[in-house]
């Protein structure tokens, strides 16, 4: 077991008496509004959100684990946080995103975070806390974290549970392009092996909090080539399959890449 940070678990502490001395904006109502984006300004609701996930071609087996998961969360059973890791493009953020509206009616509310702050996460709280006939994923796109960033052992605390503990009716999903969120060098092998070791240890403790990390690989050729066939019918391109192949394939070598967000940039530019 890890041992306890005490000078960021009094951090917490500070901040958490100075956020209840402050008091809190008003929150959106999720009653109206599916998800919302937490800024410097506080959380600002959001009308209009989702994915359809039937777009979403080549990661069934991703799609299957992340679905599965978040249905035990809405229906009150044990439940993961969740990591989606992998190659730039392959649906990871849209995975999330889709979440939305399949398990909308079921209470399930999204709460993106664009900047990781121990003040907002503790605004985020009290309202998760007060609105417990819903149950919330709070998204992280993109995360990522170098050797010396104080923010890499706040959010293991977060994950791990603090002295505030987290609410019953919340979740962590989080996106990332790096496996372990922080890199594993050679260099942190290198010299005396326990402390090679606990280096190691160390920036693997974060992404050890996730209980489910679902991996995305490159895709395909012929992935790619179906993904703009879906997309292509759902955007109501009408053209020959093999001029669409042609110019699609033209389009991702220019690129650089067969992943799905060059499939959609594609059928955009059509």
């Amino acid at each position: 077991m890890d041992k306890p940070d005490y000078l960021l678990l009094n951090r917490f502490l500070q901040k958490a008496v100075e956020f209840l001395e402050k008091g809190e904006a008003s929150p959106p109502d999720f009653n109206r509004f599916p998800a919302a984006v937490y800024t410097d300004k506080g959380l600002i609701p959001v009308e209009k959100a989702g994915f359809d996930g039937r777009l979403l071609t080549g990661i069934e087996r991703q799609k299957e684990l992340v679905y599965r998961n978040t249905r035990k969360f809405v229906e009150g059973q044990p439940a993961n946080h969740v990591l989606l890791w992998g190659e730039r493009g392959t649906g990871k953020s849209s995975i999330v995103k889709s979440l939305i509206p399949l398990f909308y009616s079921d209470g399930l509310r999204l709460i993106q975070i664009i900047e990781l702050e121990l003040e907002g996460i503790f605004e985020i709280y009290s309202i998760v806390e007060k609105n417990s006939s819903f149950r919330f994923i709070l998204f992280i796109d993109d995360l990522s974290f170098n050797e010396n960033d104080s923010r890499f052992r706040m959010f293991k605390t977060l994950l791990d549970g603090t002295v505030y503990t987290l609410p019953e009716n919340l979740l962590f999903y989080v996106t990332s392009n790096q496996k372990n969120l922080v890199s594993v060098k050679h260099s942190d092998r290198d010299g005396d092996f326990t402390r090679g070791r606990d280096v190691i240890d160390e920036k693997l403790s974060l992404v050890n909090r996730f209980g489910l990390k679902v991996g995305f690989s490159p895709f395909s050729k012929d992935t790619f080539l179906k993904i703009v066939e879906r997309y292509a019918e759902a955007y109501g391109i009408k053209m020959d399959r093999e001029e669409l192949h042609r110019l699609a394939i033209s389009f991702a070598r220019e690129e650089g890449s067969f992943s799905g967000r060059t499939a959609l940039h594609f059928i955009k530019s059509l």
